[in-house]
């Protein structure tokens, strides 16, 4: 109120003194062109050009004002353009999570259509599509999301190969892991696809070429992971070589290609159990006891198994004498170990030495009573002719 007052005083006050000085000496003002004059007093002119001043300002404010109320209106409506598409996105991935295909696939493609993410909704639909088994639709919608965004192709491809190998198509989905890995070599998580679509193919040769690229991708696959791998892939590759009638031809080369498969897996790979015990087996199978008995004896220095020196015995290698020695020497450093003596208690007996034999075998019962030692002690005493205790180890190896 006081600020009104004094406001209302003080207009009072320059009315007054702008009246004072009108009334002292109102001026004379004369503007002359060609034929034209104005006269006027000097403070109506002052007045008239305030006036037009004023109005200047105020039509140029408000022009500025209509030209920006349309950047602003402008604004407004790509805001609201946005959340439309933002609500869209949220609504067309919650269908899609629910398995409402069509409602995902319409709802997100409006959205792409308003401009919000087109990628990310066009890869969306396109699986929504795939679901409706409208493979039609899923391509056609994989294309405009690799059209909508620069650079969208290595995206769009990883969806089309999860789709296609979904579908069962994993020789195309190979094809476009292929295209996509030239031009992105180094790209970890392809490459991790790639491997999976060589095992689903049982491609056993290429994902053999794969695995060095493999090795030197760090922590792509954990370090057991990928020895598991790799000696997969060179069991099946050794049982691939043995089923392959045409390349066993007979005669002493048939195991040829078993042994180059296997001397040219890494040296890690070719001491595993898994790996070296499918080797021996089949090299078994071809009638190659000899070529089993020098892979065991030579991966036995190296690794040490129960279930290799177990193979090894079983072996009826034609050098008994020196397979017998190998491993008696080890007995040297596992005097006590019972599938050990089992071994060299089969070996003894090939040998025709049946009383080491013996000593072997009841040596290991003693230590361990395996159903194994029991069964070949009652071997051993039934071709000995002692039938009763024979019986006996033959009841023991039941009973165990």
């Amino acid at each position: 109120m006081k600020k009104l007052v004094v406001l209302i005083a003080l207009f009072l006050l320059v009315g007054l003194g702008f009246g004072y000085l009108v009334n002292l000496d109102s001026g004379y003002v004369l503007f002359s062109w060609s034929k034209y004059t104005l006269e006027t007093s000097f403070w109506f002119f002052n007045i008239m050009l305030l006036a037009f001043f004023l109005i200047a300002y105020v039509t140029l404010r408000f022009v500025l004002l209509l030209i920006t109320s349309n950047w602003r209106m402008n604004d407004w409506r790509n805001q609201r353009r946005e959340k439309r598409g933002k609500r869209q996105t949220t609504r067309g991935f919650l269908s899609l999570a629910q398995g409402q295909w069509h409602t995902a696939e319409r709802q997100l493609t409006q959205a792409a259509a308003l401009g919000d993410n087109p990628l990310i909704n066009y890869l969306g639909a396109a699986r929504a599509a795939y679901e409706q088994s409208d493979m039609d639709g899923s391509e056609h919608w994989l294309k405009e999301a690799s059209h909508s965004t620069k650079g969208a192709e290595l995206a769009v491809g990883m969806t089309q190969i999860q789709l296609l190998i979904s579908r069962g198509q994993t020789e195309q989905a190979l094809a476009v892991v292929l295209r996509l890995r030239k031009q992105s070599p180094k790209h970890k998580h392809l490459l991790k696809m790639h491997i999976k679509i060589l095992r689903e193919l049982e491609d056993w040769v290429s994902l053999k070429e794969l695995l060095p690229t493999v090795r030197k991708s760090a922590k792509l696959i954990p370090q057991d992971k990928l020895k598991e791998l790799e000696e997969n892939v060179v069991m099946q590759l050794l049982q691939r070589a043995m089923k392959n009638k045409s390349s066993m031809a007979i005669g002493s080369g048939q195991a040829a290609p078993l042994q180059e498969i296997y001397d040219d897996a890494p040296r890690a790979v070719r001491l595993s159990v898994n790996v070296l015990r499918c080797y021996v087996e089949l090299l078994l199978q071809l009638k190659q006891p000899s070529k089993a008995e020098h892979a065991l004896r030579t991966a036995l220095t190296s690794v040490w198994h129960n279930d290799l020196i177990d193979l090894y015995g079983q072996v009826d290698a034609a050098d008994t004498e020196r397979q017998l020695l190998f491993a008696e020497q080890q007995l040297q450093e596992r005097t006590n170990d019972p599938v050990l003596l089992l071994a060299l208690g089969r070996i003894a007996n090939r040998a025709n030495k049946e009383h080491k034999a013996k000593e072997y075998l009841e040596a290991a019962s003693r230590i361990k009573a395996l159903p194994d030692v029991h069964a070949e002690l009652g071997h051993l005493l039934t071709k000995q002719g002692q039938f009763e205790k024979a019986c006996e180890h033959f009841n023991k190896a039941i009973a165990e």
